[in-house]
């Protein structure tokens, strides 16, 4: 019963994942002969067959089966071809589980036919973090929060992403698995509830054990790196010492009266923290009971009557009790989008008049004080029939602006008021009102083709397509198996064009990490409308 409930949960989510993956038909033939497709599940760490692990092909549909003690599976009567492999297990990721990138590569194919060989699979094993955290007395800490960091690539940039922490139990005991091969930092702490100090203590007053990382660091800076291969299982056990927390009271205004106003507090990192604050909306006090000596950032925010966010940061430095804090509340901005198209080709303009199309859409990447980056994107506001587009709900910052052509179009301009938003970041100031974002487009781009070899081979690759002159993200676009490519709709200008192996591991939004690869890129200028073709040498990111 529990080998088929774990199949039924895999089956959903399996088909969830291959409902946008369309395997290319002329890679499924159909004869009279039938074949079987045979093959064996391994752990990627130490080479054992995996049991129990779903296997799905897909061959006039869906077919599914779980492997046997010794990792082996078979699906008989098949047509010679290929077909598209997927697999799952509890415990377990798949190379496509572990890829973060606009488009993933990794699609497991199997052939079918009368020499097929064995066909072998790989699942890396997840890693686990677990340990104890106890007091200086030896006494167990409980219900103190964990939680690991990691830092990795997503789209060409490094980013850092909170992993699923947990607490501990009353024995101080806590557990974290499902992690990925990288490096991780792991915190402990603070706790949310004032410790009561013990009679004749030297430190009377409330206590709380503030944030540690690991191994004994009171900022990430100062933190030392985890290493999680696959499989790996690391045993991390704290010892915590009891300090003075203290409280933090003040205002909040700007908000309706008896409104309800939601009060967050973040660290140095930009992580927000359990503090148990109070708040009286019949007066706008509000009370923060224990936090521990350090440097923090107070968020709060509600809606005013008419649903429009209002919201405010304070930074606090905390090395005693802290009274008198004074909390405006403000607008956030709503900044509309407007695109114009100018078209030269026959077609084009019958997009822009279709009913709320829109031919891009536009996103705002952060850039605060904090390691973790959030996003705001543009969406469709209005009637149906009269509908535009707006970013809506945007706090106080300095935001990159990403553009995403929807369409066969490529961005000539992007401005705010006075600044360009290809060359330059967008400043939002608290309550202010920036300039509309305007985005002219034009259909008269460039196109580009060609061919990746390797030592005269030719080479399955990934085409990045740099402009020379401004900060928007390269065009990335995979090759077919034989190496060739196309790159239509290139905004004319200069381009640094680069044939890369993989595209996951690489940080192409940083100008400083690409130099050494720039060095063999192939430099190429194109005017409106004009076709080119090159050859490129396959690179191999990191050698």
């Amino acid at each position: 019963m529990v080998v088929r409930s774990v199949l039924v949960c895999l089956l959903a989510v399996s088909l969830s994942l291959t409902r946008s993956f369309a395997f290319p038909q002329s890679l499924l033939t159909s004869t009279q002969d039938k074949y079987s497709l045979t093959g064996m599940v391994v752990n990627s760490a130490t080479g054992e067959p995996i049991r129990g692990a779903l296997v799905q092909i897909y061959i006039n549909g869906q077919s599914s089966q779980l492997t046997g003690p010794d990792g082996k599976f078979r699906f008989d009567r098949l047509p010679a071809g290929q077909t598209p492999v997927n697999i799952r297990k509890p415990g377990f990721f798949s190379q496509q589980q572990l890829e973060n990138g606009p488009v993933r590569f990794t699609q497991l194919v199997g052939t079918i036919g009368p020499d097929a060989p064995l066909l072998i699979l790989k699942l890396v094993p997840e890693g686990v973090v677990f340990g104890r955290i106890t007091a200086e007395d030896g006494e167990p800490i409980e219900n103190l929060p964990i939680q690991l960091v990691v830092q990795g690539l997503e789209n060409g940039r490094k980013v850092w992403r909170d992993h699923a922490g947990g607490s501990t139990n009353e024995d101080g005991e806590f557990r974290i698995a499902e992690l990925q091969p990288g490096t991780y930092y792991l915190s402990a702490g603070p706790s949310s509830n004032p410790v009561s100090a013990a009679s004749g203590s030297s430190n009377p007053g409330a206590l709380g054990f503030p944030v540690v990382y690991y191994p004994a660091g009171s900022d990430l800076s100062s933190a030392s790196p985890i290493s999680i291969t696959p499989g790996k299982r690391l045993e991390i056990n704290l010892t915590m010492s009891a300090q003075s927390c203290f409280r933090v009271t003040g205002t909040i205004i700007g908000h309706g009266s008896g409104q309800y106003v939601n009060l967050q507090v973040a660290n140095s990192v930009g992580r927000h923290f359990p503090t148990n604050p109070r708040f009286d909306p019949a007066t706008g006090s509000f009370r923060i009971p224990c936090i521990s000596p350090g440097a923090y950032t107070l968020f709060a925010n509600t809606q005013n009557p008419q649903g429009h966010s209002l919201t405010a940061s304070v930074s606090l430095n905390v090395n005693a009790d802290l009274s008198g804090v004074h909390v405006l509340l403000l607008p956030t901005a709503n900044i509309p989008v407007r695109t114009r198209v100018i078209s030269s080709r026959t077609g084009s303009e019958q997009f822009s008049q279709q009913e709320n199309y829109f031919p891009a859409y536009v996103q705002l990447v952060s850039h605060g004080s904090g390691i973790f980056e959030s996003r705001h994107h543009s969406q469709q506001v209005g009637e149906p029939g009269s509908r535009s587009l707006e970013i809506q709900n945007v706090p106080p910052g300095t935001y990159s602006v990403e553009i995403n052509p929807n369409g066969m179009f490529y961005v000539q301009s992007a401005n705010s008021g006075s600044i360009n938003l290809l060359e330059s970041d967008l400043s939002v100031a608290a309550g202010g009102s920036p300039e509309p974002i305007e985005i002219t487009l034009r259909d008269d781009g460039a196109s580009l083709s060609g061919n990746v070899s390797l030592d005269n081979e030719s080479s399955s690759a990934v085409i990045l397509a740099f402009p020379d002159h401004s900060s928007a993200p390269p065009i990335i676009q995979p090759t077919d198996p034989k190496g060739s490519f196309s790159l239509p709709f290139l905004a004319p200008g200069e381009y640094k064009i680069l044939a890369v192996d993989r595209v996951e591991q690489l940080e192409y939004r940083n100008p400083e990490a690409m130099r050494r690869y720039f060095s063999h890129a192939r430099d190429l200028t194109v005017g409106p409308d004009q076709k080119e073709k090159i050859e490129l040498e396959l690179l191999k990111v990191g050698d």
